[in-house]
């Protein structure tokens, strides 16, 4: 189906209206607009799986960070997948793959079109399309050929409306390499992601605790955004830049997982009666938390705008806790480092 919002502001707002109609809304704010949607309309699947929206850059100009939209967007529609371009930046989270996987597609494609929104969407479709396990046409049979009549039929349909989508439907690249054997991420710090994570859930487990509470969403968005920094590296950025990064944040990074430990922060919420200037501690470590954040967040649109890595976030205060030294020295044996 088709969605023909045409409100030119709440761009948001808009998008989510359009998507509960259809899994096509491309903003008409947004150049050759009807072009656009045709396009996208011959490669979505019609059950349901995919949505993708189309926003023009000054969309997210007044972001507060890279991937909000994306996030509205995935949290107020049914689709598994969702597909979204801002101007000519693309990104993509799915629950039918792994998110990282189709983040890792989006970006690459972005990167490959240069600047071609259309070309670099249509095949972000077609790949994520492919990839997902239950994909019409994955398996041997007649399936595939149900599933690429649709496809033929949308070029058709576009050769009359546009005249662009036979040579795209019809140029396949090769796909990016699954993140289950290519992980944009370096092993450093994907173990911290994943301790992160580990540790996200003993907070967001804990009664009564507003502080805990907020903790666990400040980990969760930063665990997203650390990789969300690295894909982006990996896919538009050169080799120093990458090297640059994993070193800022490996240190910083290990810095934190041991402040969040559950015999630091976590004990500190629960026992105040048992430590020294608990608040102080408790605010070091809030504030550690939200400094990188923001620093990661600003390198992602570094990356974005292909400027130099810029690090300005020190961790002094958590660096002076003897005790967070031993934790830290501790998490780097154990990962082997």
């Amino acid at each position: 189906m088709i969605s023909t919002t045409t409100s030119g502001s709440g761009w948001i707002d808009d998008a989510i209206a359009g998507l509960g109609a259809g899994d096509v809304y491309v903003s008409p704010d947004v150049s050759d607009s009807s072009g656009l949607t045709e396009a996208l309309t011959g490669v979505v699947p019609s059950d349901g799986s995919v949505a993708v929206v189309v926003l023009p850059k000054d969309a997210g100009l007044d972001s507060p960070y890279s991937t909000y939209i994306l996030e509205k967007l995935v949290g107020a529609t049914d689709q598994p997948t969702v597909v979204l371009a801002i101007g000519d930046d693309l990104q993509a989270a799915s629950t039918a793959i792994e998110s990282e996987q189709a983040l890792f597609i989006a970006n690459t494609n972005e990167t490959a079109a240069d600047g071609d929104t259309q070309t670099a969407l249509v095949e972000t479709v077609q790949q994520i399309v492919d990839e997902t396990p239950s994909a019409p046409g994955a398996g041997a049979g007649g399936g595939g050929a149900d599933w690429l009549l649709p496809v033929i039929i949308g070029g058709a349909v576009l050769v009359a409306a546009a005249g662009t989508a036979i040579g795209v439907l019809a140029r396949r690249r090769r796909k990016p390499e699954s993140p289950a054997t290519a992980d944009p991420v370096p092993p450093g710090i994907r173990l911290r992601v994943n301790r992160l994570r580990e540790l996200r859930s003993d907070y967001a487990n804990l009664p009564n605790s507003p502080t805990a509470a907020e903790t666990a969403r400040g980990i969760d968005t930063l665990a997203s955004h650390v990789e969300q920094l690295f894909v982006r590296l990996d896919a538009k950025a050169e080799a120093d830049q990458i090297v640059l990064a994993e070193a800022e944040y490996s240190d910083k990074l290990a810095r934190l997982v041991a402040a969040l430990e559950p015999d630091y922060l976590l004990d500190l919420l629960t026992r105040p009666d048992l430590w020294d200037a608990p608040d102080e501690r408790i605010g070091e470590v809030r504030e550690a938390l939200t400094g990188v954040t923001t620093q990661i967040v600003d390198n992602i649109k570094q990356v974005n705008a292909r400027t130099g890595l810029r690090f300005q976030v020190s961790l002094d205060s958590l660096i002076g806790r003897s005790e967070l030294r031993d934790w830290e020295r501790q998490f780097r044996q154990s990962s082997g480092e």
